[in-house]
């Protein structure tokens, strides 16, 4: 048996400060909402922000996405944002500019000390990390591994090139994107994010190569600053048709094979063993949790309308 999936193909980035955004997110069929008190909110706004994000969660969650909460860098700034942002009905702290595996460290002590204190489940809110500069890049395994609370990794792709001095271009950007998916991989957590640059929102024909090409490299999953890239996230990062016709045929191979006491067989011209199996469960349970979560969003949009 799989375990549970968590759907993790889109994350709609809301920032606080915009009320309208986060009326409507919900309705937007992302896996997760990532509500920003980082660099969409500004200076004169982000304690506003920060009262805001209670009430924000509990909207932007009406549809089963789950939470996370983007802070801020600057120390004095991300401490004010913790004390916000650990409450329940958040799932993840997502962190800004790391610099290396102390950063993710520390920010974890400091979120266990506020479980403890708030009477949350020690460990539940989880981690996701930012990888902005050089320096950090060359850090990346070990950010990776720095803490169990840390689930995730990403590359924040436009700081990165302005960093280093190349444009963020989908070929400047497939070496940091492997040295990623490689940390994240070997420390046993998911790498997000894709080739090239979300900040053209209108393109979305150029958006949906830049997403095959990276789903080939291994990448599962992204983020969207305008709800008209959240389908298209959805579509290009989900199992396709034949992926789970293939599937369901593996599987059903599997069971008969494994009665007749056969551990390996030959689907379609190619040799199928215990690993291709597990991977075709893991699609199929991929496609049942996406279409539960297509049909709740349809719901939603039909008591909408």
């Amino acid at each position: 048996m799989t375990t549970p999936i968590i759907l993790s193909r889109s994350t709609l980035i809301v920032p606080l400060s915009n009320e309208a955004f986060i009326a409507r997110a919900h309705l937007r069929g992302a896996d997760t909402i990532l509500l920003d008190l980082e660099d969409g909110v500004a200076p004169s706004a982000k304690q506003a922000a920060r009262e805001r994000l209670s009430s924000a969660a509990a909207s932007v969650s009406l549809a089963g996405s789950r939470v996370n909460v983007r802070v801020n860098r600057p120390l004095g700034l991300m401490v004010r944002d913790l004390e916000a942002a650990v409450i329940p009905g958040i799932a993840a702290i997502s962190l800004a500019k790391v610099e290396g595996p102390g950063h993710v460290r520390l920010v974890s002590e400091f979120i266990a000390e506020l479980e403890r204190e708030r009477g949350l489940p020690p460990g539940g809110i989880r981690l996701s990390a930012t990888i902005e500069t050089p320096q950090a890049l060359l850090q990346a395994a070990d950010i990776a591994s720095a803490d169990p609370r840390l689930t995730a990794i990403g590359i924040g792709g436009l700081d990165l090139a302005a960093a280093c001095g190349f444009e963020p271009t989908p070929d400047a950007l497939l070496g940091p994107m492997q040295t990623l998916l490689f940390a994240a991989k070997a420390a046993g957590i998911s790498a997000g994010g894709y080739l090239g640059s979300i900040a053209d929102y209108r393109d979305l024909d150029g958006m949906r190569k830049l997403l095959r090409r990276s789903r080939s490299l291994g990448f599962r999953g992204g983020a969207a600053i305008h709800p008209s890239q959240v389908a298209v996230l959805n579509e290009e990062f989900a199992p396709t048709a034949q992926e789970i016709d293939d599937a369901h045929a593996i599987v059903a191979l599997a069971a008969e094979h494994l009665a007749k006491g056969t551990g390996a067989f030959s689907y379609r011209g190619r040799m199928v063993d215990k690993p291709v199996v597990i991977a075709a469960e893991t699609t199929l349970a991929l496609a049942d949790a996406i279409a539960t979560s297509e049909a709740r969003t349809r719901r939603l949009l039909n008591g909408a309308a």
